[in-house]
């Protein structure tokens, strides 16, 4: 019979104490000095020994649950579903499971599920807040459960948050269209309760501002993140007396959407419309033709996510600063130059 590895059998093996292993395995060297030759040491011993902790037994003892909640609005959303993704793996690595619940755009849906984490005593939550209604993210700090906000936000609590530049993002995309010979670009945005929408809009008019392009109203359309509301607004600006040369949609799902109404109105992309899209998906690559994007990045979201959820677990008034992460333009071939 295979004797069982456990801190005790790690340190008698290496010749060092159980202290050393354990602070060490529970991710502490550096707070207690230990070197890195001898982090080196027992992490590549745990592995070879296929060392895994006894969570349940662990949390007992330190009152800790060991999981995570992650509150999305929508798992079909594969910007979510990546940093999801991207977040799972980043708690893994510190030996914390990941509770995943989806909101369905639906606030309603976000208070109950809010509630059952707090019930299931979760160790912390990270969230993306489906409208700006603050009440029940309340509560969780009313237990006293760290809580991080990642992509979206409420920008008047006080909540750290984690979130690509969305101000950038339009304002880059908007200001590429122009730079291409266009003023007439429509807007096709989702609900403007949503942080990003409003800063993705604010970078939007910013670029048209510096250009001494007049902002349109009519060009501007969209009430949701969704297909369907991709499409109706696309359909929109088709119809107007004089049509938008270029299309800035404000999210990959928003995309399919707009992608949908070219094709049944036979636009060609981009020798009768231009097209951008925020937020780069693998599928965009592949269509004909590949779609200018703006990339966000999901991996660095849900790295710092952790990290800082992390660091309020262990204090809970642990002082941090909200982050806006870069986003990047991608050009591909959707983007006709008309000067």
């Amino acid at each position: 019979m295979v004797k069982k590895t456990n801190l005790k059998t790690i340190a008698r093996d290496l010749g060092l104490s159980v202290g050393t292993v354990s602070r060490v395995l529970n991710g502490k060297a550096k707070e207690y000095r230990i070197s890195d030759q001898t982090v080196d040491l027992v992490l590549k011993y745990a592995s070879e020994s296929g060392y895994t902790p006894n969570l349940i037994a662990k949390g007992l003892r330190d009152s800790k649950t060991y999981t995570i909640g992650l509150v999305i609005p929508d798992i079909a959303n594969p910007f979510f579903s990546i940093m999801a993704k991207n977040i799972e793996k980043a708690a893994s690595i510190a030996n914390y499971s990941i509770i995943l619940v989806d909101a369905e755009e639906n606030i309603e849906r976000e208070k109950h599920q809010i509630k059952n984490m707090i019930s299931r005593k979760v160790d912390g939550i990270i969230a993306a807040p489906v409208g700006t209604t603050f009440e029940h993210f309340n509560e969780i700090l009313q237990a006293e459960i760290p809580l991080i906000f990642v992509d979206r936000y409420i920008k008047d609590s006080s909540v750290t948050y984690i979130a690509s530049d969305n101000f950038m993002g339009g304002y880059n995309a908007t200001n590429h269209l122009i730079s291409k010979g266009h003023s007439k670009i429509g807007l096709i945005k989702g609900s403007e309760i949503i942080e990003p929408v409003k800063e993705r809009r604010q970078g939007y008019l910013k670029a048209l501002e510096e250009a001494g392009i007049k902002p349109d109203r009519s060009l501007i359309e969209g009430k949701a993140f969704s297909i369907e509301s991709g499409y109706e607004s696309t359909v929109k600006l088709l119809k107007l007396p004089e049509p938008p040369t270029a299309l800035f949609a404000m999210s990959n799902v928003i995309g399919l959407g707009v992608l949908k109404a070219l094709k049944e109105y036979k636009y060609a992309v981009p020798e009768d419309i231009s097209l951008i899209i925020f937020d780069d998906q693998p599928y965009v690559s592949y269509l004909n033709p590949p779609i200018t994007t703006i990339k966000q990045n999901s991996k660095k979201i849900g790295e710092i996510a952790i990290e800082y959820i992390l660091q309020l677990m262990n204090d809970l008034h642990t002082p941090l600063t909200s982050r806006l992460i870069p986003t990047e333009i991608i050009f591909r071939d959707s983007v006709l130059d008309i000067k």
